[in-house]
């Protein structure tokens, strides 16, 4: 199964539970210790495929899914391979570079479920390509990169949809395509990212479960908040396939 957007699944999960298995968790390992400082690999290393083991997302393996019995639950739920099993943190007031995930190649399946949002926070994904646009285009005069979802629009509104995503569903992204996610809310973002290898029972699963569509947001009626987009302080916003000259 592929998707355009955002797919959403028919089955909820219990949110207090899994904000239970996020503070368990943290009692064996805080965001600090895993990658980037905002991904926690929770597996084993010996529970991960063989060839993503030492993929940078998955290292250092937490090995804390005795400690979260929700979260063991849904790891075994999937009967196929798993290339990586994530708590994925987006600190207040921040946002990811805009990217694809070209390199995760087409035998790759990422669900993701977030656990703790708000409404401030929304997820952008690309509905036209291509995208090239020098940053000192959106730079003001006092160089900030502090944006706002006017200051987002004014920017990108021609380039992204905005998607808010419910705690507590599965959702199947078509991140081939170029995505961020932006916290523009008071508390932390946390999410349940897991890329697990494509067969013929898990198109199955997703065919079965995937069943609803994330509507985009209506830029008529923006959420508040505020981010620094430090990430796009690298000179050029552009789709990998596209150059400036």
């Amino acid at each position: 199964m592929t998707t355009q957007n955002i797919l959403v699944s028919s089955d909820r999960y219990d949110i207090a539970a899994l904000v239970s298995n996020v503070a368990a968790v943290r009692r064996v390992v805080e965001f600090g210790a895993g990658a980037y400082e905002h991904s926690l690999s929770l597996p084993n290393e010996a529970d991960i495929d063989d060839g993503h083991r030492t993929h940078r997302n998955n290292i250092p393996y937490a090995d804390a899914l005795i400690s979260c019995p929700l979260f063991a639950e849904i790891f075994h739920t999937f009967r196929t391979a798993k290339a990586s099993f994530r708590l994925l943190r987006r600190k207040a007031g921040t946002a990811y570079s805009l990217h694809d995930d070209r390199d995760m190649g087409d035998d790759i399946v990422r669900l993701q479920l977030p656990v703790v949002t708000n409404q401030n926070s929304l997820f952008l994904l690309q509905k036209v390509e291509p995208i090239a646009r020098r940053i000192d285009e959106i730079t003001r005069d006092d160089e900030s990169l502090v944006f706002d979802y006017p200051r987002l629009i004014e920017a990108f509104g021609d380039w992204f949809d905005l998607f808010f995503l419910e705690p507590g569903y599965f959702n199947l992204i078509n991140t081939n395509k170029v995505h961020s996610l932006v916290n523009g809310g008071e508390a932390d973002r946390i999410t349940l990212a897991i890329d697990l290898l494509r067969n013929d029972w898990l198109e199955n699963w997703l065919s079965d479960h995937m069943t609803g569509e994330v509507q985009a947001q209506s830029t008529d009626n923006l959420p508040a908040g505020s981010w620094e987009w430090s990430a796009l302080r690298h000179g050029l916003l552009s789709h990998p396939r596209v150059q400036l000259t």
